[in-house]
């Protein structure tokens, strides 16, 4: 018989912890619940003693926080479901660095996604340059912000500050980079264009998100922009008002 994934809930909210159990177990005949835990003390303690494969981790916890906890394990072999309260630091971050999450309250459903894309997705040498990525994140200014970008071949850790565009490209986004790279990633342009728009991102097309920092100059007559790199970029007459507005600015 399959030995089953082993996970631990470290959450002090009895409530949310026992409702968290209920749901793994009540769909997943292959996940055991090894412990559940309140504290920091005791997680740092149990995680290195029982080596889980994944652990539901509540942001805030009576004693500390999810952070300082795994800022103080030797290393992060297990995949980790965040859950939090709206805090709006933590969630960029996370979505900056590909990690998973779920806001509070979340609906069994939630978490049943959550389970199921760590059970298809256990692979821990991707998880460490995620990790990197957020703790980068975490403690760095909006300039100098890091993206995880992941499609079917690979998983690439950019700096923001480094994509001249991003080009639609169906259901895929195709990024343009300072040096002559292009990544292709597997999520929307609007999926980017929400993560983006307090980073100094505009669109200035259905087809096309700029960051405005590489913008060279702006040709009125034909309604196309010049980037960094000799990048021409059009601007469509919906959005043409709003690059102006932000011209005007500087």
């Amino acid at each position: 018989m399959e030995k089953p994934l082993s996970c631990i809930i470290i959450e002090d909210d009895t409530f949310a912890a026992e409702m968290a159990e209920d749901i793994i177990l009540g769909h997943f005949k292959n996940v055991a619940i090894t412990d559940i835990i309140s504290d920091v003390a005791t997680a740092l303690l149990r995680l290195q003693e029982k080596q889980p494969d994944f652990v539901i981790l509540d942001v805030n916890l009576k004693d500390g926080n999810a952070f300082e906890l795994l800022k103080g394990l030797p290393q992060i072999n297990f995949k980790i479901i965040f859950t939090t309260s709206f805090d709006k630091y933590a969630v960029w971050a996370f979505r900056f660095s590909a990690l998973d999450y779920l806001l509070k309250p979340y609906l069994p459903s939630d978490l049943v996604q959550a389970v199921e894309k760590v059970i298809s997705a256990l692979d821990h040498a991707v998880y460490t340059e995620q990790w990197s990525a957020f703790y980068h994140n975490l403690d760095t200014s909006d300039a100098d912000r890091k993206l995880v970008l992941k499609n079917l071949d690979a998983i690439h850790i950019v700096a923001v500050k480094d994509i001249v565009y991003i080009a639609s490209d169906n259901n895929y986004s195709q990024f343009y980079l300072k040096d002559d790279r292009k990544l292709l990633a597997s999520k929307t342009l609007k999926t980017y264009e929400e993560q983006l728009k307090d980073s100094g991102f505009l669109r200035v097309h259905q087809r096309f998100l700029i960051n405005m920092d590489h913008i060279r100059s702006y040709h009125k007559k034909n309604d196309m922009l010049l980037l960094s790199g000799n990048r021409e970029v059009p601007v469509s007459q919906s959005r043409k008002a709003v690059l102006t507005r932000f011209l005007d600015r500087l």
